[in-house]
């Protein structure tokens, strides 16, 4: 006699649709806007040093405030969405980030401005723990790790929005570094506001059928299944039944022999992951502006974020035919050398081998291709490392272990400078090929394993 239908069960009987191409739309659309909450410090920064004559250590705590609040969020928001419900998470964190990122148009001076960001982050934190939840939730195993990739190419669509915000705001329309005698930087937090108008739309989501049925409201979980089958011509059975394995909604459960080495080992991979992207990529413009490389900033920064797109497609085609870790960990291998590649090509330090063998610029675009082609099948791998019950704990949990490394990152960044580009960067590139090395030698394979 066979067991119980669960909820992994009718989910995978699901055909892939329309409907799931709307959430992915929905929940991409949240964290394109959070990339545009996130790097827009990094293109006021250069202003702000200048208007406010701050230090390179007060200019990293600034850049670094809003990753104090998407740490806190991360944890914040899983919590709230093991115990409240992934629906209602994301409507008060799209409002919170769009929120605070605005009032920082309105900042008087550092302190004002670190809170406003700080408050930005929570928000953002919240949010992107919250989105991979919900999309992970409503996927069928087969198609699960390619659209939470799809997902994350929705980053660089958000990377050129920013790009296109600053330069419009700080390039093309100023006098003088004013918009009708107001300060140009204001305008980009101005702008950075609007993900607000995406609340009414998720107003309208519905709750995940896992989070129903793993708080026992299996008549609500079924009818989910049953909107979702008839719009997408699915035949599924009826869920009459939840995994036996069933644990506590606590941060303890975490490190609960069963979890314990699965919530380690994917904290210190994302350490290494947000320790690249952010130690990199916060001070980026102002490394681009000061290598002194030739052409516009935002034309480079432009196309590093163009580059970032066929490595996402690229780990969407292989996550599912060579499993998560061979894919993570090789990527995050390679966009450790091609950053330390970069450091070389800066700074005075030089190679034998041919120092000056690719250009810093394409050095820069693969670095970028292979660190954000990682970051999705990451995203994919610690959702399906925790059970329902913790998903959102869990993955809270380890995104927020991975922001102290973003938090620390741009203060490092902002210390080493002064001593050079190879000293500055050549910790980063470490960071990221440290991580991918730990998937590679530690890491268990989930692909074509089922949801529990």
């Amino acid at each position: 006699m066979s067991g119980p239908t669960t909820v992994s069960d009718a989910v995978d009987e699901l055909v892939i649709g329309q409907f799931h191409r709307r959430v992915l739309v929905i929940t991409g659309c949240v964290l394109s806007f959070t990339a545009v909450e996130v790097l827009s410090i990094s293109f006021v920064l250069p202003t702000l040093i200048d208007t406010w004559e701050l230090s390179g250590l007060a200019a990293g705590i600034l850049g670094s405030a809003a990753l104090v609040g998407i740490m806190l969020g991360s944890w914040f928001g899983g919590w709230y969405a093991d115990r409240f419900g992934r629906v209602s998470g994301l409507q008060l964190s799209v409002l919170c980030y769009s929120l605070f990122a605005g009032l920082t148009a309105l900042s008087i001076g550092v302190y004002s401005a670190v809170a406003f960001r700080f408050l930005t982050g929570l928000g953002v934190g919240w949010a992107t723990t919250t989105a991979v939840s919900y999309l992970t939730e409503h996927l069928p195993t087969r198609d699960r790790g390619k659209y939470v990739v799809y997902f994350e190419a929705f980053w660089p669509v958000g990377t050129v929005v920013v790009v296109t915000l600053a330069w419009l705001a700080l390039d093309v329309v100023p006098t003088d570094g004013a918009i009708y005698g107001i300060d140009a930087w204001r305008f980009v937090f101005v702008g950075a506001m609007f993900p607000a108008l995406l609340v009414p739309v998720l107003r309208r989501l519905e709750e995940t059928p896992y989070y129903l049925a793993a708080n026992d409201r299996i008549e609500e979980a079924n009818g989910r299944i049953r909107e979702i089958a008839t719009e997408t011509g699915s035949d599924v059975a009826a869920i009459t039944g939840t995994h036996e394995d069933r644990g506590e909604t606590s941060f303890r459960r975490l490190f609960s022999p069963g979890l314990r080495w699965r919530t380690l080992l994917a904290s210190l991979v994302w350490f290494g992951i947000n320790f690249g992207f952010y130690g990199v990529f916060i001070w980026l413009p102002d490394t681009l502006e000061a290598a002194n490389l030739g052409g516009s900033i935002y034309e480079q920064l432009f196309l590093v974020a163009i580059a970032q797109v066929p490595g996402i497609l690229s780990a969407a085609y292989l996550i599912d035919r060579v499993g998560r870790k061979i894919t993570i960990g090789s990527y995050l291998l390679l966009a450790g050398v091609f950053t330390f590649a970069f450091a070389t090509e800066l700074g005075e330090f030089s190679l034998p081998v041919s120092p000056n063998a690719i250009h810093p610029l394409l050095s820069l675009f693969l670095a970028s291709f292979f660190l954000i082609g990682a970051w999705g099948p990451m995203l994919a791998y610690t959702s399906e490392l925790f059970p329902t019950e913790v998903r959102g704990i869990g993955f809270g949990f380890v995104n927020g272990i991975g922001k102290i490394a973003s938090i620390s990152g741009p203060i490092l960044a902002g210390l080493l400078v002064e001593l050079g580009y190879f000293t500055a960067l050549t910790p980063f590139a470490v960071g990221m090929a440290a991580g991918g090395a730990l998937v590679l030698l530690f890491g268990v394979e989930t692909m074509n394993k089922s949801l529990k």
